[in-house]
């Protein structure tokens, strides 16, 4: 009697060949497909949670680029892009998941060499916003004209300490305004901003011995109209302030 055709792969068992299950022949395939799955869904977490790490060292929120963890992911995501696999699904989503890291790659590498060279776009605009707030905001009066010397030949403010209470008993004329210009302080406002300009520059241990009340009303006069129009203000008020250890008048317009 003549025995069957042998199938293969198949063992003989009694003769005759035996039929091994499906799932006998597909065992060790499913579980490498289960562990393949497994690990792109670990690695598309990963790849999501580089990129809020990423987007946070963009905006200066973090100090450090997670280079290393890109480094990492783009290592392990090639490990497994060359893993066998006759799932179409779970290749296409590997294929998907390797094109969609090798764009974030290019988009990352790009922004931290403009990040490096200072021509990020975020840190354009966000340069040019402060540019923008700089310029809206009052300018300090330049310190230079009112350490100009002015030729005049009795000074009201007297330069020596000694002198004090002379000034403190004679009460000086009023300043006149230059002509066609109404003055933007009063005359006490005057004097009180020159002695707190002048206390101000002898805690910055600073020379005042250039510094007079027609000085700094000549200024004030002259710089108050020219603000007042550039911000449409009604009224310019002037205060002393210390930056960069130096006293220097600074301009409030009062809109």
């Amino acid at each position: 009697m003549a025995l069957p055709p042998k199938k293969p792969g198949g063992p003989r068992v009694g003769g005759a060949a035996a039929t091994v299950p499906p799932e006998w022949e597909t065992g060790k395939e499913r579980l490498a497909n289960d562990q393949l799955s497994d690990l792109a869904g670990a690695l598309e977490e990963e790849l999501e949670e580089i990129k809020v790490k990423y987007e946070m060292y963009f905006i200066g929120a973090e100090r450090m680029e997670p280079a290393r963890r890109r480094d990492d992911l783009k290592r392990n995501i090639a490990r497994l892009k060359n893993a066998f696999t006759r799932n179409a699904g779970i290749r296409f989503r590997i294929q998907a998941l390797h094109a969609r890291y090798l764009s974030y790659e290019r988009l990352w590498l790009r922004s931290t060499r403009e990040k490096e060279s200072g021509t990020y776009r975020r840190d354009v605009l966000k340069a040019r916003r402060k540019a923008a707030e700089r310029a809206e905001a009052p300018a300090p009066v330049a310190a230079a004209p009112v350490l100009a010397p002015t030729p005049t030949p009795t000074p009201v403010a007297p330069t020596a300490p000694a002198a004090a209470p002379v000034a403190s008993r004679v009460k000086p004329p009023p300043l006149p305004a230059p002509k066609g210009v109404v003055p933007a302080m009063s005359d006490a406002e005057l004097r009180t901003l020159y002695e707190s300009f002048v206390a101000a520059k002898r805690s910055c241990n600073e020379d005042v011995s250039k510094v007079t009340l027609e000085s700094i009303a000549r200024t004030v006069n002259k710089q108050a109209p020219e603000i007042a129009a550039k911000f449409k203000a009604k009224r310019v008020e002037f205060k002393v302030a210390v930056r960069d250890g130096r006293a220097v008048l600074t301009a409030v317009p009062k809109i």
